[in-house]
């Protein structure tokens, strides 16, 4: 069944219908849909770029009975440089979101990789959108169903690139679409520190004997709350000491 809800999912990334969810009870399985996919990306000619990691606060987790963050691949094809446009068309419900990016400049490799290892690893932090969005019909129902789909990874962009601060917790955010707005602040990220979310993700992955390579960036989880947006509408993340990121769609 892995297979085939790989082939379903990967075909919905590419402007194909939306997938009818099933009954996954079993991360495991969930697991083996979200490689399957992985797979069936890369044999298409894409790379991974990094990763993003998503439910890094209580209720987000409490919200699919999570007891830790899940985790998603990050696609080269998916990740835009500023300025450019995200088309919506091929998207089924999709929300934005305020996250800082972690440039890796060196390889994390677990178990036991800390907040401090990550800081040392670290090439440089940026402001970024993430854009979510689920191929499952209707949304994830299940923790299972979020994590098949690879943790609703759909879009990202990386604004410019600022050292580590020694202090991540007077780090806030503003999200702008429209007259709608969406405050955030770095407290909905694993109890404000991102660090730790790249080190869970680094032991995470060593769990499954993978490592977080040199290079990679990494998505560490929403400022504020995910917000929907439609095409023709212009995005507008202000975060504290990183100035202005804006994201036009359509």
């Amino acid at each position: 069944m892995a297979d085939d809800l790989a082939e379903l999912l990967f075909k919905a990334t590419r402007g194909g219908p939306a997938v009818a969810p099933v009954p996954l009870s079993e991360l495991g399985e969930a697991r083996a849909v979200a490689r399957a996919t992985r797979d069936l990306t890369l044999a298409a000619g894409d790379t991974v770029a990094g990763y993003k990691v998503g439910l890094t606060n209580q209720p987000a987790r409490d919200a699919y009975g999570a007891t830790e963050p899940a985790a998603g691949c990050v696609y080269a094809s998916t990740v835009l440089t500023a300025g450019e446009t995200v088309p919506t068309a091929a998207l089924f419900a999709p929300r934005a979101e305020i996250e800082i990016a972690f440039v890796l400049g060196r390889t994390l490799s677990g178990p036991g990789v800390t907040a401090d290892d990550v800081r040392a690893a670290t090439d440089a932090i940026a402001p970024a959108f993430e854009i979510v969005d689920s191929r499952w019909d209707g949304g994830p129902t299940s923790l299972a169903l979020l994590v098949a789909d690879n943790t609703l990874a759909s879009h990202a962009v990386i604004g410019p690139r600022f050292p580590v601060p020694p202090d991540f917790s007077d780090l806030t955010c503003t999200l702008t679409i429209g007259d709608r707005t969406a405050p955030g602040s770095v407290s909905a990220v694993m109890n404000g520190d991102p660090l730790a979310a790249v080190a869970w993700l680094a032991n995470h992955l060593a769990a499954a004997g993978e490592e977080l390579p040199a290079g990679s960036v990494v998505l560490t989880g929403t400022l504020c709350a995910p917000t929907p947006f439609t095409g023709g509408e212009t995005l507008v993340a202000e975060v504290s000491g990183m100035g202005t990121l804006t994201l036009p769609t359509s």
